[in-house]
C-alpha cells in the first residue's frame, strides 16, 4: 500500500514536494565546488579543483586497461560534471536480450536494478566496461558518471575530516542545512514531510528508494521554494554564499563542449540552451535580436518532471515541478514548453528594464574634467575644464563611449593614431559609433580605485572576427592598458576615470 496515497487530492504549493530527478546532478557539480573551495583552506592535502584527475581522488577508480591508458587516466571531475568522460549511462547489466527476447525490459526490472545499485558496485562496473567515446571528445549522458564524482568528492571530503559520511549525509550536512532547503532531502520520506508529498496518477516513484550508488544523480526531492532560494543564493545574486566563491561560479557558468546540433550546449552541471529573442517580441520593439545563454537542468521520472534553469546575463531563473495526473482529461505539461514560454516574455521584458537600469548608472554626458593625481598637472583648468568630456549611451543593453575628448584632444582618435604612418589611417575607434563597452571583472584593477568602483574595457563594436583585445597591451607610463576606462558610482553620481591622460570626468545630471 502507497503510505502517501491519502494524499492524493492536497492542493499543490510552493512547498510541495517532488521529486526532481537528474536535477540532482546540479547539486552533486555544485558538492564538488563546496569542496574545492574547502580544501583551499589547509594544507594537510593536495587541493582539489574541478580539473583534477579522479583517481588522485578516489583511487577505486579504474577503466579497462585500454581506454585508461588512452585518456581514461586523466578523466576528471569537470569531465564527469559535464558528461564528457566517455562513461555509459548506467552501470548495471540488465537480463534482457534483444535477439533471443529473453528477459524482460520494463521499468518495474530496470528500475529496481538501476536503484538497488550501491557506490562499489558503480565503481566495479566502470573498471570492467569500455568507455562509450575518447574522454573529452563528446558528450554522453551519465548517471554513472555523477555518481563517481560524488563518489570522488565525498572521498576528499572524508579524508579531510576524518569522517565516514556517505555523500548523501555529506549533500546534507554542507548544502541543504546551509542553504535552509527545509523541503528537500534524499532517500526516504521523512515522515515530517509526507503531507507535503504529491502522487502523479498511474504507476510512479514515490515510493522507490534510490540507493547510495545513484542518489547524487537522481535521488533528490524537492520544493519550488526550496529550488528558488538555491538558485538565489548561489547562482544569481550578487555575491553566492560562502558555500562556493564568485570565482567559482564564474567557471562554472560557461560550456565546456558544444553538442553536434550546434544549438545547444553542456557544461558541469547543465544543459545549456541559446535562445535568440527578436524585436518582433510583444513585449518590446526597442531591442534588436540578441542571444542568450539559458543555464538549465532537466529531471524525469517515475510520474514527476522538473527543470531549473538561471538566465546568468539577466539575473533571473525560473523552477518548473510538475507530475502526471493520470487522467485522460487532463492535458500534460512539459516544463521545458512551460519555460520557453516563460523566456519568449521574461527575456525581453528583463533586458528593457536592465538596460534603462544601465542608462540610469551610466549614460549621460560627463565634464569638469579634473587632474586624477597620477601624473602632476596634466589637466588643463583643473577645477573648470570645458575642454574634457565624454559621452555614454546605452543602446540594446550595451554601453557605448561614443566620445572622449581630453585637453581638447579626442583619446580614442590617441588610440587610432599608435597605428597610423603620418598624420592619416583606418579609424576604429575614433567613429561616431564610438567604442563598447564590457566589464573587464578584474579584481586587481577594480580595487585600485575603490568602492564603487569597475574597470570597463573598450571593444570595437561591429566585428565578424574575434577581437583579442590588442590594445591591452599598450600602457601608460604607470602600467595602466590604453583600452580601460573606469567608472565609479557614488550616491547619485558617477565619475568616468581615464588613468592614460589622469583625467576624472563628472556625469552632469539633467
Amino acid at each position: 500500500m502507497n503510505e502517501t496515497a491519502s494524499n492524493r487530492t492536497k492542493k499543490v504549493t510552493s512547498d510541495s514536494i517532488f521529486r526532481v530527478v537528474s536535477v540532482s546532478k546540479n547539486f552533486a557539480t555544485l558538492s564538488a565546488l563546496v569542496v574545492e573551495n574547502e580544501s583551499k583552506l589547509q594544507t594537510a592535502f593536495p587541493e582539489l579543483t574541478i580539473d583534477t584527475p579522479v583517481r588522485l581522488v578516489l583511487p577505486e577508480f579504474g577503466l579497462p586497461e585500454k581506454d585508461w591508458l588512452s585518456g581514461g587516466r586523466d578523466i576528471t571531475l569537470l569531465m564527469l560534471a559535464s558528461h564528457t568522460s566517455g562513461l555509459p549511462r548506467e552501470s548495471y547489466l540488465t537480463p534482457f536480450n534483444m535477439v533471443t527476447g529473453s528477459g524482460k525490459a520494463d521499468a518495474p526490472t530496470i528500475g529496481g536494478l538501476w536503484a538497488s545499485s550501491t557506490s562499489a558496485q558503480l565503481l566495479e562496473s566502470t573498471r570492467k566496461t569500455n568507455l562509450m567515446f575518447a574522454p573529452g571528445q563528446r558528450a554522453g549522458y551519465s548517471n554513472a558518471g555523477i555518481a563517481i564524482l560524488a563518489s570522488a568528492v565525498v572521498s576528499y571530503y572524508n579524508n579531510l575530516h576524518g569522517s565516514n559520511l556517505t555523500w548523501t549525509q555529506f549533500a546534507v550536512q554542507e548544502i541543504l542545512a546551509p542553504l535552509n532547503l527545509t523541503h528537500s532531502f534524499f532517500g526516504t520520506i521523512p515522515l515530517e514531510l509526507i503531507p507535503y508529498i504529491g502522487i502523479p496518477g498511474g504507476p510512479n516513484f514515490v515510493d522507490l528508494i534510490v540507493g547510495l550508488g545513484y542518489d547524487p544523480a537522481v535521488g533528490m526531492w524537492s520544493s519550488a521554494n526550496d529550488l528558488t532560494k538555491y538558485l538565489h543564493h548561489i547562482w544569481l545574486c550578487p555575491e553566492p554564499l560562502p558555500l562556493i566563491t564568485s570565482a567559482q561560479r564564474r567557471r562554472i557558468l560557461r560550456p565546456t563542449i558544444s553538442l553536434p546540433d550546434g544549438k545547444q550546449q553542456a557544461g558541469p552541471g547543465w544543459e545549456i540552451d541559446l535562445i535568440t529573442i527578436s524585436s518582433s517580441s510583444d513585449v518590446s520593439t526597442s531591442l534588436q535580436s540578441k542571444t542568450y545563454a539559458s543555464y538549465g537542468k532537466s529531471g524525469d521520472g517515475g510520474g514527476f518532471h522538473a527543470w531549473i534553469d538561471v538566465i546568468p546575463n539577466l539575473g533571473y531563473g525560473i523552477v518548473v515541478l510538475s507530475q502526471h495526473s493520470g487522467l485522460p482529461e487532463y492535458a500534460r505539461i512539459v516544463p521545458t514548453s512551460v519555460r520557453n514560454s516563460i523566456h519568449e516574455f521574461l527575456i525581453p521584458a528583463f533586458a528593457e528594464v536592465l538596460t534603462e537600469r544601465m542608462k540610469d548608472r551610466f549614460a549621460g554626458s560627463y565634464t569638469d574634467g579634473r587632474d586624477g593625481g597620477a601624473i602632476p598637472e596634466e589637466t588643463e583648468g583643473a577645477g573648470s575644464n570645458k575642454t574634457s568630456y565624454g559621452r555614454l549611451e546605452v543602446k540594446d543593453q550595451i554601453l557605448y563611449l561614443r566620445e572622449l575628448t581630453i585637453n581638447g584632444t579626442s583619446a580614442l582618435e590617441g588610440l587610432d593614431r599608435l597605428g597610423w604612418e603620418g598624420n592619416d589611417g583606418p579609424r576604429l575607434w575614433s567613429t561616431p559609433e564610438g567604442v563598447a563597452l564590457t566589464p573587464a571583472e578584474g579584481a586587481g584593477e577594480n580595487e585600485e580605485f575603490g568602492p564603487g568602483a569597475q574597470v570597463w574595457r573598450m571593444i570595437l563594436p561591429g566585428l565578424e572576427v574575434c577581437d583579442w583585445f590588442d590594445f591591452d597591451g599598450y600602457t601608460d607610463q604607470n602600467g595602466w592598458p590604453l583600452s580601460k576606462v573606469v567608472l565609479i558610482e557614488g550616491k547619485g553620481s558617477a565619475e568616468l576615470h581615464y588613468p592614460p591622460y589622469d583625467i576624472v570626468l563628472s556625469r552632469n545630471i539633467n
